[in-house]
């Protein structure tokens, strides 16, 4: 089940303590508050999107374990090729790059922005969704062509990294 953004902003804002009420009530303060907690927002968003991604390499670790055990050397390589993948995708995902600015800052974020960021990262959780099912269908009995699959596989996983890129030009309209 996908959570909903409005609810996961509601959920973070729900965990206001009485300091943080307060606080809302300090002009600059208000401001500062609400980016941090977009930026948590998003922090949470994109440990999700690295979870998914670590269900997709446990699948592959899976899949490679039963090819090992059949002797299928090719596949292997494909599959290992594409957990080497996936590895280097987490961490960009992990550690990527948010859209905030300093207080003395020439270029100012607005909350607005920060809202286009998250709402792009959300987005990013449907492609997520489909490639997860995909690695998951690996496994089946039912996998017709495995290398096919692998395939399918491997391009949803560009397609996913090409669109995790853009999320720079995201950023970079903003600024």
């Amino acid at each position: 089940m996908k959570p909903d953004l409005n609810n996961l902003k509601e959920r973070i804002e729900g965990r206001r303590d009485f300091i943080d009420r307060i606080a809302l009530g300090i002009p600059l303060f208000k401001g500062y508050l609400i980016k941090t907690e977009n930026y948590d927002a998003d922090s949470m968003i994109r440990a999700f999107l690295a979870e998914k991604l670590f269900a997709v390499k446990k699948n592959l670790s899976l899949l490679s374990s039963d090819m090992l055990k059949k002797g299928d050397f090719e596949i292997i390589k494909d599959i290992e090729s594409l957990s080497n993948l996936i590895e280097g995708l987490v961490k960009k995902v992990q550690f990527a790059e948010y859209g905030t600015s300093g207080v003395f800052s020439k270029a100012k974020i607005t909350e607005d922005d920060q809202n286009r960021l998250l709402e792009y990262d959300w987005r990013l959780l449907s492609s997520m969704d489909e490639l997860v099912d995909s690695a998951e269908n690996l496994l089946s009995p039912g996998c017709e062509s495995l290398p096919e699959g692998i395939k399918s596989v491997a391009g949803m996983i560009a397609d996913f990294e090409s669109s995790f890129n853009e999320r720079k030009n995201v950023i970079l309209e903003v600024i």
